[in-house]
């Protein structure tokens, strides 16, 4: 995934931590592409473990600060995919970077895109940024 200005949010904060979420998960790609090892692929998935929950909880304070209505169906999506990763990297160390985890991560980077390009959540984020 390459960012573009099209998945901006409009918050710099935000922005930002999406940058680095997808130099991130194209790191883990390139591990899997690469074939550098179980420990390469699983260091990179640690990193993108701990940094949805730091992201997530980045934008939680926003959409509470701002009481954005939606914030609890928002809350919700972020938690199952939490718990996705959380599974995907449970999978990764207990089988190694196999075809079928590496499908896993293209799936994280879908869901991305996707979030991303939500109307509902464009709306959500740009109300929190500074020009609000």
């Amino acid at each position: 995934m390459k960012w573009t200005e099209s998945l901006s949010v409009g918050n710099d904060y935000i922005d930002e931590q999406h940058k680095e979420w997808i130099r991130r998960i194209n790191d883990l790609l390139e591990a899997y592409n690469q074939k550098r090892g179980k420990e390469k692929v699983e260091e990179a998935m640690e990193f993108v473990k701990k940094y949805t929950v730091t992201h997530f909880s980045a934008e939680q304070e926003l959409m509470k600060k701002y009481k954005y209505p939606e914030y609890e169906i928002h809350k919700q999506i972020h938690d199952n995919f939490i718990k996705e990763v959380n599974e995907l990297d449970e999978k990764i160390k207990k089988e190694g970077p196999t075809l079928t985890n590496l499908m896993t991560v293209v799936k994280v980077n879908i869901f991305l895109y996707k979030k991303w390009n939500i109307i509902l959540y464009k709306k959500c984020t740009k109300r929190h940024s500074k020009n609000c």
